[in-house]
């Protein structure tokens, strides 16, 4: 504490008196501004200031003066109890004792006790504020009443400090008080008398804070504070009147203006009011944002994984008292992210996590949550009927990511995710499920959906058993360089022409065996492959084995096979198809190279690199996944490819609706029109193979046409 703090008012003569310019005579002075009785004690119980309020209060109850320790005035059991919040106190924490506290002769003394923390009235003597609440104590005040005939008027107690405040209780003021000195004690203390214009209080406030501040400038704050108090008003710690100063300093004077316990003359805000100034704090919107990045995302706005946790926490009780509607919790983990930031950069990696956010909050809509728990994993919960309504909405979300497309220069990246879906059917009982749990049986859920290739949703059924320990048993994805050789096998799926009704090549497909066969689809583990950078290598040992059956089979029939962008950016899978092709370059006559559309949209400078070069040495090249988009048409332009594969979800589409039949028989005339031939894939009946032959595709495969069968190794 400075030791220049005052009062200015009606003792504004006083404040210049010695014993208010030592701390120690300061809050000594400040005990009478409190409503309550009040002293400064110390930790062995030594009463070392005392107020007015207390002395009256004493005599009242026939205690002819404050006694040195409040253990010689309170019973022992209130002793006792006060000893433990001052203690408490002492060790910096505010502490209150509730309940009736009595004197030694047994009556009843206090309410309540409350302690602050310590402070120091001078360099050997610590002493904690405690005030005596009497509120429901004493019903009756500590001197007679009004003499009969007389109206009820306020009188000052015994011991007040002159500043002409009233001992009439303002609850609302007195409460207002005495939190505010509780919460935020002073640096300095200004009381207003109530009569003062705005001028002359920022004059007053201005002679005790110093400095540079202009009286315009304050008077103008203080004329922005309208209604009753209590009101806080903040300005730059260091005087600044540079906007961008103000609202960027971090440090702050705060000047709280508090109704005192008085008489009202009236009118609005003529009561007596004190400014309680406290320098150094923090500035309120900083520390308001703060608050709020604490529990959002930066990047995309919505909650933070701590923010989810609570308003899932939230939700579980709402679901306890309302049975109607079940709860799911979604986990979404995007697929293929790590392309998007290795290729376009972290700004585009940004950009895409931006629009994730805003599909899953316009899907999620106003009654449900959406947040980012992680690089690329988000979460979702959304109260709902039944499972089946979880199942549409998650649906939904993966439609939603399939229409997102960033276009970045030459590239336009797409993005997908894999979902777990954790629901509590409300009609359900169950016992307490801790929301981090339910958060963990959905991240499970969407686990086992990467496991089977990623682009899925899975369901849970919360049950009464599900724990922490069922939640935290998540299996991890085996590493794609575990796996040897002898775990991986080709299968051939037939490839039929449709015109000519024959078949005339098959697609090369990679397949896992072995005990870990059951474990992983072929799909998701290719996916992680990709991921951690060994598809090359998986490429490249497929390559050799195609070649190796080209060269033993002399019936012409075109062999196809997906090639990776990372293998066509690989230098030295390049260089090991040269040399293959050098000793007999008619193979490759027998090859088609399949590269998927994604890939080429994301890096198609490197897949028109590497088409060009395998055309050169005689191999037949592919789209793979060709989803009906005309950008890529239009870069096909001046790119040698033979083949565009449709998606097959077109194939299925098409069948159901003539408008999308007719949309594809435009894609396809286009596609013919720069020279490229089209195939199916999928094609599960004869319908859907008649109507392809309409629509003149030259090729298709499926299970209709034929299986996938192993490959024959001799």
């Amino acid at each position: 504490m400075q030791v220049s703090q005052r009062f200015i008012g009606d003792r504004r003569e006083g404040s210049g008196h010695p014993e208010f310019h030592t701390p120690a005579g300061f809050h000594a002075s400040l005990l009478e501004v409190l409503p309550h009785a009040a002293a400064y004690v110390a930790q062995d119980g030594s009463i070392l200031a005392r107020n007015g309020r207390l002395k009256a209060v004493c005599a009242a109850l026939g205690v002819d003066d404050v006694p040195a320790r409040l253990s010689d005035l309170l019973s022992a059991d209130s002793w006792k109890r006060c000893e433990t919040v001052l203690a408490a106190a002492f060790n910096g924490v505010p502490s209150e004792a509730s309940g009736r506290m009595s004197v030694k002769s047994g009556a009843a003394f206090c309410r309540n006790v409350i302690c602050t923390s310590f402070l120091s009235l001078s360099r050997d003597r610590r002493a904690v504020l405690v005030q005596f609440d009497m509120s429901e104590a004493h019903q009756e005040e500590p001197q007679d009443g009004p003499r009969e005939g007389q109206p009820e008027r306020a009188r000052e107690m015994p011991g007040e400090a002159p500043m002409g405040l009233s001992g009439t209780r303002t609850v609302s003021g007195s409460a207002a008080l005495n939190k505010c000195l509780l919460d935020h004690f002073p640096d300095d203390v200004v009381v207003f008398n109530g009569s003062e214009s705005i001028a002359e209080r920022s004059a007053l406030l201005l002679d005790v804070l110093g400095g540079d501040y202009e009286a315009g400038f304050l008077a103008a704050a203080l004329e922005e504070l309208k209604g009753h108090p209590p009101q806080t008003l903040y300005i730059p710690q260091t005087p600044s009147f540079e906007p961008t100063a103000y609202e960027n300093d971090r440090k702050m004077c705060e000047i709280r203006l508090v109704p005192l316990p008085g008489q009202d003359d009236g009118d609005s805000g003529a009561g007596k009011t004190m400014a309680i100034i406290r320098r150094n704090v923090d500035c309120p919107h900083e520390a308001a944002e703060n608050r709020r990045l604490a529990y959002l995302d930066p990047l995309t706005g919505l909650e933070n994984r701590r923010a989810f946790t609570k308003a899932l926490k939230r939700e579980l009780k709402r679901l306890a008292s309302e049975a109607e509607t079940g709860l799911a919790v979604f986990y979404i983990d995007l697929d293929e992210f790590k392309k998007v930031n290795d290729l376009g950069g972290h700004d585009v990696g940004d950009d895409m996590l931006l629009r994730v956010a805003a599909c899953l909050t316009l899907t999620l809509g106003e009654s449900g949550t959406a947040a980012r728990i992680g690089g690329d994993e988000f979460a979702g919960m959304l109260p709902v009927a039944d499972k089946e309504v979880a199942l549409q909405v998650a649906e939904e979300i993966l439609e939603g990511f399939d229409r997102i497309r960033l276009e970045v220069h030459e590239r336009i990246f797409t993005i997908g995710g894999s979902i777990g879906v954790a629901f509590v059917d409300g009609g359900r009982p169950l016992r307490e499920v801790d929301a981090s749990v339910l958060l963990g049986l959905a991240d499970r859920a969407c686990l086992r959906g990467k496991r089977f290739g990623g682009q899925s949703v899975q369901i849970h059924n919360v049950h009464s058993a599900d724990d922490q320990v069922c939640a935290a048993e998540l299996t991890a994805l085996p590493e794609p360089g575990s796996f040897r050789a002898s775990e991986l096998t080709l299968y051939a799926m037939p490839i039929m022409h449709l015109k000519k009704g024959r078949i005339f090549g098959s697609e090369v497909l990679l397949r896992l065996q072995g005990e870990r066969a059951g474990e992983l689809s072929s799909r998701a583990w290719i996916a992680a492959a990709e991921r951690s950078g060994f598809i090359a290598q998986v490429d490249a040992w497929t390559l050799d084995k195609v070649l190796n059956a080209a060269d033993r089979h002399p019936a012409r029939m075109t062999l196809t096979m997906n090639v990776s962008a990372d293998s066509a950016r690989d230098p030295g899978f390049r260089e090991g198809f040269h040399q293959r092709l050098s000793a007999n370059p008619l193979l490759a006559s027998k090859l088609c190279l399949e590269i998927s559309e994604k890939d080429f949209l994301r890096e198609p400078s490197t897949v028109e690199s590497f088409f060009r070069y395998v055309t050169d040495l005689g191999c037949q090249t592919a789209i793979d996944d060709f989803a009906g988009h005309w950008p890529v048409l239009s870069r096909l332009t001046g790119l040698r490819v033979v083949w565009l594969k449709l998606e097959s979800g077109l194939t299925r589409q098409v069948t159901a609706s003539p408008a999308k039949a007719a949309i594809l028989a435009g894609l396809v005339r286009a596609a013919h029109e720069l020279g490229i031939k089209v195939a199916a894939k999928h094609v599960e009946t004869a319908e859907e193979a008649d109507l392809l032959r309409t629509l003149d595709i030259e090729a298709a495969q499926g299970y209709f046409f034929g299986k996938p069968v192993p490959w024959p190794e001799g």
